[in-house]
């Protein structure tokens, strides 16, 4: 080993060490601060990129589960209204089947009448009042628009659309078809009869054709859970510290920062060899 005065060669590759030793030790204590691997970008850039992505997909399935439930909401509304109107529906076939028998006097068929009033009134009532938010739902007019989107993920091919749940107009008796609206006679009841088992018919149509969309939008929730989940899994191994590797590790860098100040101090002691030699 050479021994010089102007030039300490061991000494600054030992600096060289422990600057080194010190920014890898400041990195360690980074990420057991902070929980993450990546607190920057010159951290892992590719990693970044991919750990954004994930994120994007994350928030999107997070966004996309919030819309299908309020597509939820709004066709449950409608079911909710359609199964009153299917009740009402039946209580006047209900009368229709008592006006049919001819034994009814006149006082009992103004009974009857007055119960259909009051029933197709409550219809009336139930399908023109039913909206969510600014849509009617009951009335068809949802149907003969645009195409009506729930984004129910977070790509571009994950929208649903809905307007078939709301296809028929069923607002009151006009939207039901249902034009015998007195029950003066026999013949009266026969005819209301067959109108209101189109009406029924319509209505069952449009609650199975709801129920099919209610159980898309559920699905739907189901597998943005599950598809988050397992992205949420895949972020957690590219961006989150491992506690335990990064606490070993962290013990291992202070051994050596340690052990490389000791011998930075015992380096800077070459130079006064020298001197030694020099009969100082």
């Amino acid at each position: 080993m050479t021994i010089t005065l102007n030039s300490n060669t061991i000494g600054l590759n030992i600096s060289r060490y422990l600057n080194a030793t010190n920014s890898r030790l400041n990195k360690s204590l980074e990420r057991l601060s902070t929980g993450s691997r990546l607190n920057r970008a010159g951290d892992g850039a590719a990693q970044i990129m991919v750990a954004e992505n994930m994120t994007s997909q994350i928030r999107g399935y997070d966004a996309g589960t919030s819309n299908a439930q309020q597509g939820l909401s709004m066709l449950q509304t409608a079911d909710s209204a359609l199964q009153q109107v299917n009740e009402h529906l039946q209580n006047i076939r209900e009368l229709a089947v008592q006006a049919a028998n001819g034994t009814n006097s006149s006082a009992q068929y103004a009974a009857f009448e007055d119960s259909l009033t009051a029933e197709l009134a409550a219809i009336t009532s139930i399908t023109s009042g039913t909206s969510f938010g600014d849509f009617a739902l009951l009335d068809g007019s949802i149907s003969g628009g645009a195409a009506f989107n729930i984004q129910a993920g977070p790509n571009t091919g994950d929208s649903v659309d809905i307007k078939a749940a709301f296809s028929n107009n069923t607002t009151g008796a006009s939207g039901l078809n249902i034009t015998q609206t007195t029950l003066a006679s026999a013949a009266n009841a026969t005819t209301l009869l067959g109108q209101i088992d189109s009406a029924i018919g319509t209505v069952a149509g449009n609650l199975a054709s709801i129920g099919g969309y209610q159980n898309r939008m559920i699905n739907r929730m189901d597998y943005n859970s599950i598809a988050k989940t397992n992205v949420s899994a895949s972020l957690s191994s590219i961006r989150d510290t491992d506690v335990a590797f990064e606490s070993a590790n962290l013990a291992r860098l202070q051994i050596l920062q340690q052990a490389g100040a000791y011998a930075f101090a015992q380096a800077n002691t070459f130079p006064s060899i020298a001197l030694s030699l020099l009969g100082r």
